[in-house]
């Protein structure tokens, strides 16, 4: 049978309800996100890593640990008294804003379940705060200046967009651009598109740009309707060192992209640059 320890050793514990969620917390368009399942493990396991605040007067303000004060409040409200307190490292003052963007930002950035909108409104804020400098942000956050300008991309995306262009909490960040690039300044009609957009296969939806970069005029509704016509293409087989293998699994990750598209994509370049094809 296995030991439950709801606290921590060596922490304190606070009320729940002496605990206030700010808005510097960057979980902010799913926090209800999977809170059972974590309350349900919390009943069986304890919990295994204490919340992080800071106290200002009689309250104590989050910083990092959404999820759980959520999964201790809901194990209250079903009358599990002892989950009235939990386990928390207290800050002896408040750090800045842009110290609580970072802290509760980092806590959160390399989880599946954290939905990328969040981390585009932070990477945003401290983007512009340092000058529009990448390179300052990266070296905050510990990820690379690519990684930055990616998100940076989306910053302006409608987030009911990127609600629906979503995978498994995850919002997938080169069909935002796609339609983000399918109706340019049109919140309305990037909201309308996106609902079809998901409906594509990943040829379909690259289709669907290439046709709207070819054939500026032509509406976007129209340009998805004929990436879903039949498409000849030839399949290339290209041998690839461990190296590139390696370097191109790293892109895939990063930039939210296929293999094949960003293969497609690199050969697109290159035939540009030498003067052999127009996008």
């Amino acid at each position: 049978m296995t030991k439950k320890n709801t606290k921590p050793r060596n922490v304190p514990t606070l009320p729940v309800d002496k605990i206030a969620v700010g808005t510097w917390n960057v979980r902010t368009l799913d926090p209800e996100k999977r809170v059972e399942e974590l309350a349900e493990s919390i009943l069986k396991y304890g919990l295994l890593q204490p919340i992080v605040v800071f106290q200002e007067n009689d309250m104590f303000h989050l910083i990092v640990g959404q999820r759980r004060l959520r999964a201790f409040r809901s194990l209250e409200k079903k009358g599990y008294s002892k989950y009235k307190e939990i386990p928390a490292i207290i800050f002896p003052t408040k750090p800045d804003e842009e110290h609580l963007k970072i802290l509760s930002l980092s806590e959160n950035i390399h989880r599946v379940e954290l939905n990328r909108a969040d981390i585009v409104e932070v990477i945003s804020y401290l983007y512009n705060k340092y000058g529009k400098s990448a390179k300052r942000v990266a070296k905050l956050l510990g990820i690379s200046v690519p990684t930055i300008y990616d998100y940076l991309k989306i910053q302006d995306a409608p987030k009911e967009v990127m609600k629906i262009l979503s995978r498994n909490g995850r919002v997938v960040k080169a069909d935002v651009k796609r339609v983000m690039e399918l109706a340019p300044g049109n919140e309305e009609q990037m909201i309308k598109l996106a609902k079809e957009f998901k409906k594509l296969t990943p040829p379909e939806k690259v289709r669907a740009v290439e046709i709207k970069r070819r054939k500026p005029e032509i509406k976007p509704k129209q340009a998805m309707q004929e990436a879903k016509k039949p498409f000849t293409e030839e399949k290339i087989l290209v041998p690839l060192n461990p190296a590139l293998i390696k370097a191109l699994d790293t892109a895939v990750k990063a930039v939210g992209l296929s293999r094949e598209e960003i293969a497609t994509k690199a050969l697109e370049d290159w035939l540009s640059n030498k003067g052999y094809y127009r996008k």
